[in-house]
């Protein structure tokens, strides 16, 4: 049986041969290569992320038994189905000036700060995010352990985080610096720190690829449009991974909005790559005390 995926990401990364069954949930299926890297079929309806294939809801029923794959390439095979995708896709981050959402309408909990309403730079998981960064901009390697595996979940508050962070991060003049071991731990260290499905994301977020969702969010905050339908489209991924995310995404930017201003003595004084107006009322001016 031939199966057309609609899309596929990020194949080329991963390795060629057997690939056993890791996981099932109603919208995705995973499977593990004994190099620990994660191979993903994402059904039809919420989007995809680096990694994988996704498949239609048909399709991703024909699969949703399968026990092992083989894959060579772009083809991957098992059980009398081959698997071939339409479309490559890059699901990368492109640069550009990013507007900061404003929270003050969404009560979606998080897995370590509240709601997203209450977020402030008292709370101390948005500390060791934002100490973090300042680390990694003057040159220093953040160290993570606070953070990274911390809350509940596949996918722990932490991580999601720092995908969110670095999500922002691959927007800026200092993209390249997230990749290796500058911002995040070496791979064979991070399997031991978080889960398999975390590390994933994490490996891809250090090559500047993430998941559809995210990748709407960046590029309406990127055009100034009205970015809600695309929060609430993240929001709705995971228990509470899409919250996690835009919280690390909004930690990062309150942290360049105080390289904008001056007030990270890190900075010159004269980034700006957070707008400091924009119609929609969606930004945080430069005279506004980030909280």
């Amino acid at each position: 049986m031939n199966i057309d995926a609609l899309a596929c990401a990020g194949l080329d990364r991963l390795a060629d041969g057997y690939w056993s069954l890791h996981s099932r949930f109603t919208q995705a299926v995973n499977f593990s290569h004994r190099n620990g890297q994660l191979l993903t079929f994402w059904r039809y309806g919420k989007g995809m992320g680096p990694g994988g294939l996704l498949l239609s809801t048909r399709d991703f029923s024909l699969i949703s038994t399968l026990q092992h794959v083989e894959k060579q390439g772009l083809r991957l095979q098992g059980e009398g189905m081959v698997l071939r995708a339409r479309r490559v896709m890059a699901l990368t981050a492109g640069r550009g000036k990013l507007c900061r959402p404003a929270l003050s309408s969404l009560q979606a909990p998080t897995g370590l700060c509240g709601s997203l309403h209450e977020l402030n730079s008292e709370q101390e998981d948005y500390r060791l995010l934002r100490d973090g960064l300042r680390i990694w901009h003057r040159g220093g390697v953040p160290e993570w352990s606070m953070l990274i595996g911390k809350g509940p979940g596949l996918t722990p508050g932490g991580d999601d985080m720092l995908t969110g962070a670095m999500a922002v991060l691959w927007t800026t003049p200092w993209a390249a610096r997230l990749q290796g071991t500058a911002f995040l731990p070496p791979a064979g260290q991070l399997a031991f720190l978080t889960t398999s499905v975390s590390c994933s994301y994490l490996n891809s977020a250090r090559e500047g690829m993430f998941s559809t969702p995210v990748l709407r969010v960046l590029r309406h905050l990127q055009s100034g449009r009205n970015s809600l339908p695309a929060i609430r489209r993240l929001l709705s991924v995971g228990h509470t991974s899409g919250a996690d995310i835009l919280t690390g995404m909004v930690v990062a930017l309150d942290w360049l909005q105080t390289l904008q201003c001056g007030r990270d003595h890190a900075g010159s004084g004269n980034y700006s790559n957070v707008y400091s107006g924009c119609g929609d009322g969606e930004l945080l001016p430069c005279r506004q005390r980030v909280t």
